[in-house]
């Protein structure tokens, strides 16, 4: 991951999220790292810190603040250095460090891992009144994911429902996906669209995660392109993921497409 903020600084970050399966380590704790390269004009410092998250039916991640949930690794973490400055051009390994892991409770426990520029920049806005101007104050922030899956974990998805919803600019695929393990669940898909037994069309849509015990509304554009003549079609959503045993799950759900002249 490379953020850039245009006439400021750039942050990169390597690996972009931590996924860890206790339940294949012989330790009861588990060691990793995160590479953190700074900009290449300026010398910055920053600073780290967790924090607790949940992802919503948007597949939004929510901070949560003052968290007692027990799968919040935000106090059961510990990373050094906490602190530290990045010459040009250089880069930094932050040390990361999760102990007690027969203490964790079953399924996917996680945090979020921030890596923050500590001296916030300030940006000019012009405004439409002359002698008038505002002023932004910037920092740079990533957020690095860490997710411990233990004991008895569960990963299962489904497609609740598909339709065909018409939009200003087309119709689109208005689905809902359920997660109902205990751990998130991570999908990727492609769209068929039929004629009888006939492929007219195929092409991927975008995944996304879905938190555990949780669900998601998919709504994306149809690609018509390829469809040359009005009539009847079969839409066929096919979606694949992972599940705690690392076997590949595909579900397939099918709707009715009506092509006219005028979509």
């Amino acid at each position: 991951m490379l953020i850039t903020i245009p006439a400021f600084a750039s942050l990169g970050v390597a690996p972009t999220r931590i996924e860890i399966n206790a339940n294949k380590l012989k330790n009861n704790y588990v060691t990793t790292a995160i590479e953190i390269k700074g900009d290449n004009k300026q010398l910055m410092r920053f600073k780290a810190y967790p924090g607790f998250f949940t992802i919503n039916e948007k597949g939004e991640v929510v901070m949560v603040d003052n968290s007692n949930d027990p799968h919040d690794l935000s106090k059961k973490i510990r990373f050094v250095p906490s602190e530290f400055t990045i010459a040009q051009g250089k880069s930094q390994k932050l040390r990361v460090n999760i102990s007690g892991l027969n203490q964790l409770p079953d399924g996917e426990n996680r945090t979020m891992l921030y890596i923050e520029d500590v001296n916030p920049k300030e940006m000019t806005i012009p405004t439409p009144r002359a002698g008038i101007g505002a002023q932004l104050i910037v920092k740079t922030r990533v957020g690095v994911p860490i997710y411990v899956d233990k004991g008895k974990v569960t990963k299962s998805a489904d497609i609740e429902y598909l339709n065909i919803v018409k939009g200003k600019d087309g119709l689109y695929t208005d689905m809902k996906i359920v997660s109902t393990g205990n751990s998130k669940v991570r999908y990727t898909g492609n769209v068929q669209i039929m004629q009888g037994k006939k492929l007219i069309d195929e092409y991927a849509i975008s995944g996304k995660t879905v938190g555990e015990n949780n669900f998601y509304i998919d709504k994306q554009k149809i690609k018509t392109d390829n469809i040359k003549e009005s009539g009847e079609y079969t839409l066929r959503v096919v979606i694949s993921y992972f599940d705690e045993n690392d076997k590949r799950k595909n579900i397939k759900k099918e709707t009715n497409l009506n092509i006219t002249n005028n979509v």
